[in-house]
């Protein structure tokens, strides 16, 4: 039996976030392999490689007779139009420059609006589309910081830190397998706290407010969610 069909096997016993992760680090050099075949960005097109690893497993079904790298490997092939797509809107300096320009005219909306303007609203106030607003948006985000969700709310509102993630490298994995294991409620207080998925990144109270719930509320979910991170990252 094969690395990847033990980790599979594991997987399939029980599928916490925590096996996903060892799961697809079995397959980091099958992804490393793959997105080298691929214009565009390396770290990128490895965040998404990824992705598409997770989605590979859970839609591998071995009675159908294929391999599960195999099936990881023909699951990889969107790769290549990701990669060129990328290719056409990344650059560290224009990305910076767009979402410099969205970010003013989002703040030129909420003075004359009251309230943050959707993706479709700045599309049309940018000439640009509203996927493309979305990906600018992620094309400026940096390397998430280890210290990047280790920020939450104390029972009195106050910001503290939760548990140091020791392996900076491997967090935005991490996070990814975390957020996949979420239910909704919890993904949007991640993506609000954190400023990922396309989202505004919001103080923790403001994230109470919208949510409906109190700071003390917050402030459990994003030590939960802050600790879940910090165990993948120790196990994977």
């Amino acid at each position: 039996m094969s690395q990847y069909d033990e980790a599979y096997a594991e997987w399939s016993a029980n599928r916490t976030p925590e096996n996903m992760a060892k799961l697809v680090n079995a397959f980091a050099p099958t992804i490393n392999s793959e997105i080298m075949r691929f214009e565009g960005p390396k770290p990128l097109l490895r965040s998404r490689a990824r992705v598409l690893t997770i989605n590979a497993i859970k839609t591998y079904n071995p009675a159908a007779g294929a391999k599960l790298q195999s099936w990881v490997v023909t699951n990889l092939q969107p790769l290549s139009r990701y990669g060129k797509r990328l290719r056409d809107v990344y650059s560290p300096e224009v990305a910076a420059r767009q979402a410099a320009a969205i970010d003013r005219r989002r703040k030129e909306f909420v003075d004359e609006y009251g309230r943050d303007p959707t993706d479709e609203e700045l599309a049309d106030e940018m000439g640009m589309t509203a996927k493309r607003v979305a990906e600018v948006r992620k094309m400026a985000v940096p390397s998430v910081a280890a210290s990047q969700f280790d920020d939450y709310v104390s029972a009195d509102g106050d910001v503290g830190t939760a548990p140091g993630v020791v392996q900076p490298s491997k967090v935005p994995f991490a996070q990814e397998a975390a957020y996949m294991s979420l239910d909704d409620s919890k993904k949007s207080v991640f993506d609000m706290l954190t400023g990922l998925h396309g989202q505004k990144r919001l103080p923790a109270k403001e994230v109470a407010k919208r949510m409906g719930v109190s700071s003390s509320a917050i402030s459990q979910q994003a030590k939960s969610i802050s600790d879940l991170i910090t165990d993948i990252v120790n196990r994977g």
